[in-house]
């Protein structure tokens, strides 16, 4: 076995390079870039651009697969075709719509996120803001010491998981939760017990149940010991908000798949949290506050990302497949940072750095960057932004789980051997 050292692993490639795995000519290449299927990132002052390297490999897997159905099997699962249908959440270029309504719209007129969860769930929409009513969280639950300690916020997508297993135990056996026909009352108490679990990464570093009457986004922003102003509210309920669903990512398409072997709603969630937990999901949030916190000014920021670009790599919480113009949830929750009293010369620095990037490189940013950028504004603790996003993705979760339900048809992809 060779000892060689891999070269690291590289974001972007030269023309020279992608060329070469694609096995094509440059003119091919310009194709597939005016066609949408490779990205690229413009270089100040120079001629040559980069190419986003997963995109490369991703027309090369395409070109390489079988004929017939194989080409469109081998880009389905890395950002291509459509592959289930759903009636629940549709990608527009103005953001996911939620059973037709546009989530960035629900922001704007003040929609809280019981009310969205109501509306993936069920399909009925409800005008008056309403807490929900929800089974206690088992004692044992409460007092799970599984992220103990001062980094207790690193462990938070793994104890969901861990106390959404619990929950599921405690409501029977599987063929009795599955038989029982009360999962929307499982949905809600799931949702009730991660707002608790926030406790955890709060200043008391304990369970912090939500009390009665009270409003998820509220109980977040209690469990976390954030100041409980107007702001800080409309801010935790615009991302609960456009986080919710997001048609098939990886952990919607993990609850999918459970669900479609006939697991129940617990271990659907838990499936679906796992899969979220890595680095190029609930941890990319990690990824950008540590970018944003190594640079607090815009001139450090800027040459950071140069930095990066030169090695090949990108900097984090830019350009979403899905959005090649831009992501509408980032710009509207950038517009909320902007438009708070409490601005700073840090949070100028960082809309400086994303007008730059956007007009030096063509880069836009994508929402984890502007929930990071909010969160410094509302001083959320550090690490709990991906948390966030599962307690909000929740919503859309059960929903697709409810949905898959509906289907005989159990979801199990072919692979193709190579040698």
């Amino acid at each position: 076995m060779s000892n060689a050292v891999k070269p690291p692993r590289k974001d972007y490639l030269t023309a020279a390079e992608a060329m070469a795995v694609l096995k094509v000519r440059q003119q091919t290449l310009y194709a597939y870039v005016s066609r949408g299927l490779i990205r690229s990132l413009k270089q100040p002052n120079q001629r040559g651009k980069l190419y986003l390297a997963e995109d490369v490999h991703r027309v090369r897997a395409r070109s390489e697969a079988r004929a017939g159905h194989g080409a469109v099997a081998a880009g389905a699962m890395n950002w291509g075709e459509p592959i289930i249908p759903t009636a629940i959440t549709e990608i527009t270029a103005d953001g996911p719509r939620y059973r037709g309504r546009l989530a960035t719209q629900l922001v704007h007129d003040g929609a809280t996120f019981e009310s969205v969860a109501e509306l993936l769930w069920t399909g009925m929409w409800h005008d008056e803001p309403h807490a929900w009513e929800h089974a206690l969280t088992p004692a044992d639950i409460r007092a799970l010491d599984v992220v103990g300690g001062e980094r207790a916020e690193e462990s938070l997508l793994e104890a969901f998981a861990t106390a959404i297993l619990h929950l599921g135990l405690q409501r029977g056996s599987v063929e009795d939760r599955m038989r029982s026909g009360q999962w929307l009352a499982a949905a809600r108490q799931v949702l009730a017990t991660l707002v608790g679990s926030f406790g955890w990464a709060g200043p008391g570093k304990t369970y912090l149940a939500l009390r009665p009457g009270i409003s998820v986004s509220e109980g977040i922003v209690e469990a976390l010991g954030v100041a409980p102003h107007a702001d800080n509210h409309a801010a935790m309920e615009a991302m609960l908000v456009l986080f919710a669903d997001h048609e098939l990512s990886p952990g919607t398409l993990a609850a999918r798949v459970a669900a479609s072997s006939g697991a129940p709603l617990h271990g659907c969630l838990a499936s679906a949290i796992c899969a979220t937990s890595g680095v190029q999901i609930g941890r990319l949030y990690d990824r950008v506050e540590d970018f944003l916190a190594q640079s607090h000014t815009f001139e450090a920021l800027v040459a950071r990302a140069e930095q990066a670009s030169r090695s090949g790599s990108a900097p984090p919480g830019f350009d979403h497949p899905l959005y090649p113009q831009g992501d509408p949830r980032a710009q509207l929750l950038l517009e909320l940072v902007q438009r708070r009293p409490d601005q700073s010369s840090r949070l100028e620095a960082i809309y400086r750095y994303v007008e730059r990037m956007k007009s030096e490189y063509g880069c836009h940013p994508r929402h984890e960057l502007a929930a990071a950028t909010l969160a410094i504004a509302m001083q959320l603790p550090r690490r709990t932004l991906g948390p966030l996003f599962a307690l909000a993705r929740t919503a859309g979760w059960v929903a697709h789980v409810q949905e898959q339900r509906l289907s005989p048809v159990m979801l199990r992809p072919r692979a193709r051997y190579v040698a």
